[in-house]
C-alpha cells in the first residue's frame, strides 16, 4: 500500500494505464530501501498485464555502461543496439550507477530518443532526483525531465505500522497495537525490510504466538547484541561506495574525493562503534583525535545542508549494518 506520503505512486499507475508513452521516461526517486525496485516491477507488471506480448528488457544502470562498453571494444555494438533499440520496454534500476560513465550517458540519450520515437515506454530508478545531480549531463537532464518524475519516500510511522499489521496478517499470525508501534519505530524502513523483520519475529515465536512486545523487545535486543561493527568493515565499504582506494583513505591525499569518503567513514565509525576518537584515529592513517573530531564535526555541518550527501550516507550506514548483522 502507499501511504499519504506516497500518493503519487497511484497517479504513476494511472498515468501509465492510461498511455505509457506520453508519461516515459518515468524516473522513480528514492531513498534506498524506499521500495524503489519493487515499485519498477509493479509498473512492469502493470504494462504486461494490459499488453502481454510486450518486450521488456531490465538492466542496472552499471550493466547498460558494461554491456555497451564491451559491445564496443568486441566491435559487436551493432547486436547490443538492436537489443535495446528494439524493445518495447526498458527498465533501468540505480541510473546513478552512469554519473561516471559520461560516454554511454550519450548512448543512453540517443536511445532515450529513438525509443519515443517508436512510442516505447521507459521506466527508471535513481537514488535521487537525477535533474539536481551533478555528474549527468545537461542534456540528459532534460530529457529525463520531459518524463514524470516520481518522488518515493520511505513510510512514515503509521502507514509502517499498517503495513507490518498487514504482513502478519498475511502469515495468519496476530500483532499487538503496541507491537506493531514499537516494531515501526525502531525499523524506519520500507515494505521489503518490514516483511523480513516481521518474518523474523515469526520464526523467534511459539507458533499461534500472539506477537506482543516482549517478542519485539527479544528481537530488538537479538539484533543489538548482532550488529556487532568493525572500523575495517567501515573503511572498506565507504571505500567502495565512494569509488576509492582504502589504502588512499588511510593515507596522506587531499584530494576532495578521498578527503570526503575519510570524512565519512570517521563519521560513521563514531556512529556504528564504541571506538575512541584515538582508535578511529588509528585505523585511518595514524591520524590524531583532534584530526577526527574537526573531520566528524565538518561532516556533519555539511551533511545538514547537501541532502544528496546526507542521502548517500544514509543508504550506506544501513548496508554496513545490514552485512554487520548477516
Amino acid at each position: 500500500m502507499a501511504g499519504p506520503e506516497n500518493r503519487m505512486i497511484q497517479s504513476a499507475v494511472e498515468a501509465l494505464k492510461h498511455d505509457a508513452s506520453q508519461f516515459s521516461p518515468m524516473v522513480i526517486y528514492g531513498p534506498s530501501g524506499s521500495g524503489k525496485s519493487h515499485l519498477l516491477q509493479g509498473l512492469t507488471g502493470v504494462l504486461v498485464e494490459k499488453e502481454p506480448d510486450l518486450k521488456v528488457l531490465s538492466v542496472t544502470g552499471s550493466d547498460f555502461a558494461r554491456e555497451y562498453g564491451n559491445a564496443l571494444r568486441q566491435e559487436t555494438a551493432s547486436t547490443t543496439r538492436t537489443e535495446f533499440f528494439g524493445t518495447d520496454v526498458l527498465v533501468i534500476e540505480d541510473l546513478h550507477e552512469l554519473l561516471h560513465f559520461p560516454s554511454m550517458q550519450q548512448v543512453l540519450l540517443h536511445l532515450l530518443d529513438e525509443l519515443e520515437r517508436r512510442g516505447a515506454a521507459v521506466l527508471v530508478s535513481c537514488r535521487e532526483n537525477p535533474i539536481g545531480m551533478e555528474g549527468f549531463s545537461t542534456e540528459l537532464r532534460s530529457r529525463l525531465s520531459a518524463g514524470l518524475l516520481v518522488p518515493v519516500v520511505l513510510p512514515e510511522q503509521g502507514t509502517r505500522e499498517v503495513l507490518i499489521q498487514g504482513i502478519a496478517t498475511r502469515h495468519n499470525r496476530q500483532i499487538t497495537k503496541m507491537a506493531a508501534q514499537k516494531l515501526a519505530a525502531a525499523f524506519p524502513h520500507g515494505l521489503l525490510q518490514l516483511s523480513g523483520i516481521v518474518n523474523r519475529l515469526i520464526a523467534q515465536s511459539q507458533p499461534n504466538q500472539i506477537i506482543d512486545t516482549a517478542v519485539v523487545d527479544s528481537l530488538l535486543e537479538s539484533e543489538h547484541n548482532t550488529a556487532k561493527v568493525s572500523l575495517r568493515n567501515i573503511a572498506s565499504m565507504t571505500a567502495k561506495y565512494f569509488r576509492v582506494k582504502v589504502a588512499d583513505m588511510k593515507g596522506s591525499s587531499r584530494r576532495q574525493s578521498i578527503v570526503q569518503a575519510r570524512s565519512v567513514a570517521m563519521l560513521l565509525a563514531r556512529q556504528l562503534t564504541e571506538e575512541s576518537l584515538k582508535a578511529v584515529g588509528k585505523h585511518f592513517g595514524g591520524r590524531d583525535h583532534t584530526t577526527v573530531m574537526h573531520a566528524v564535526s565538518s561532516m556533519e555541518a555539511k551533511l545538514k545542508k547537501d541532502v544528496a550527501l546526507r542521502e548517500a550516507v544514509l543508504e550506506l550506514r544501513e548496508s554496513i549494518l545490514q552485512r554487520s548483522a548477516a
